[in-house]
């Protein structure tokens, strides 16, 4: 089936991603970790460097490209060193490990809602050399390209358990949508291993814009939609990354929104018309807006026009209209105790000619006029502000 989805940020969209580079260092986010969005990253801390007998020198660095598997983010790294990867919670990270086990490179991307501003990446500066227990060898200084970093000093444990002094470089550099952390870290009789290709990493980190579109399969229309979800059968969206976790599970259709401040609007790939109508049974998982949409196309520009009519745990409803993600009021935000803040709601939006009506749980809530001549299809909707959340979807049935 061919999915008709959409999604946008109110604010502004920020990923912060957190790079720890280390050489002959193992460091502590060289494994999986759960971050909160909004903690200030604990880069590298101890860590077991090379013991003092029996090592041979360092190969020196040969760095090749490489990218993530969506094509967004891209650098240099260590040529034949070992990648792993991790996804836990909207969280990706990348660990390349030197083949003798004595260095690694840990890449960690985590969605955050807030861009920060000049002085707010100093102090994530500051903060980062704080959780490594890193002390300042130079000032913090500003390059052509835009980034903020210093040279710091910190202190590692060899394999023997004895403490090994560490060089660090700790870099912020803003991007787009993205701030960009870098750290490297080797003992400091290893410094010249990694100060020959330092300046070359940093210059090849790149993190593109994160796409606010899903690309859309070409197949036939189908006339109407039915579905109970005991099963995934293609017909809806699914993906998980860092900003949703969309899926068909446990007879459901769970779409929860990890980016505070966003809306996500989804269909099935249905015929175009003016007069539709669907139901569905939906239920609150935080505290999310979640409601359906009717007459959901896109315009060439691919913006979207749509009405869409809403309900929120706070026993609140509303109705609005968007115009090539221009959005119209159609019914005030009101409150109403029909809703069911814990439970199921059923939910019945339909559109004859140009009047709308909305209904929960066999209540009437809104009954607005408004015209839009183009033809489109019903859709599904998730709303959040504060915080990640998101709805579940059921017995969906559209005519």
């Amino acid at each position: 089936m061919r999915i008709i989805s959409y999604n946008h940020y109110v604010k502004n969209k920020h990923v912060l991603l957190i790079i720890c580079i280390s050489a002959w260092v193992f460091v502590g986010c060289s494994r999986p970790v759960s971050v909160p969005s909004d903690a200030t990253p604990a880069a590298t801390g101890t860590g077991a460097a090379r013991g003092d007998t029996g090592d041979t020198s360092p190969t020196p660095l040969t760095l090749v490209p490489w990218q993530s598997p969506d094509g967004r983010v891209q650098l240099r790294v260590p040529q034949d060193w070992i990648i792993e990867s991790h996804i836990d919670a909207g969280r990706a990270l990348w660990i390349w490990n030197a083949p003798n086990q004595r260095g690694l490179i840990s890449l960690l991307l985590i969605a955050s809602p807030t861009a920060l501003d000049g002085n707010a990446r100093q102090e994530l500066l500051r903060q980062t050399l704080i959780q490594l227990g890193a002390t300042n060898q130079t000032e913090i200084q500003h390059d052509a390209q835009g980034r903020i970093l210093v040279d710091a000093q910190g202190t590692g444990t060899n394999r023997e358990g004895r403490s090994v002094p560490l060089w660090m470089r700790v870099s912020i550099q803003q991007f787009s949508d993205s701030v960009a952390i870098v750290v490297m870290s080797v003992p400091e009789l290893d410094i010249a291993l990694i100060q020959p290709v330092a300046t070359q990493i940093l210059a090849t980190v790149n993190v593109a814009p994160m796409p606010t579109t899903v690309p859309l399969p070409t197949v036939t229309p189908a006339p109407y939609t039915k579905d109970t979800f005991d099963k995934d059968t293609g017909k809806w969206f699914a993906g998980d990354d860092l900003r949703r976790a969309i899926a068909v599970h446990d007879g459901v259709y769970r779409m929860y929104l990890r980016m505070a401040d966003s809306y996500y609007l989804s269909a099935p790939a249905e015929k175009a018309r003016l007069d539709q109508q669907i139901s569905v049974d939906m239920s609150f998982e935080g505290s999310a807006r979640i409601g359906t949409a009717l007459r959901f196309h896109a315009r060439p520009d691919d913006t979207r026009d749509y009405v869409v009519c809403w309900i929120s745990p706070l026993q609140r409803f509303g109705c609005v209209r968007s115009d090539g993600d221009t959005w119209q009021t159609m019914h005030d935000v009101t409150d109403s105790t029909i809703i069911n803040p814990t439970g199921v709601n059923h939910v019945e939006f339909t559109v004859k000619d140009d009047q709308y009506s909305f209904a929960v749980n066999g209540s009437m809530l809104a009954t607005f006029a408004t015209t839009m001549p183009d033809a489109g299809v019903p859709g599904l909707y998730v709303e959040t502000f504060d915080a990640a959340a998101g709805g579940l979807f059921d017995n969906v049935e559209t005519s």
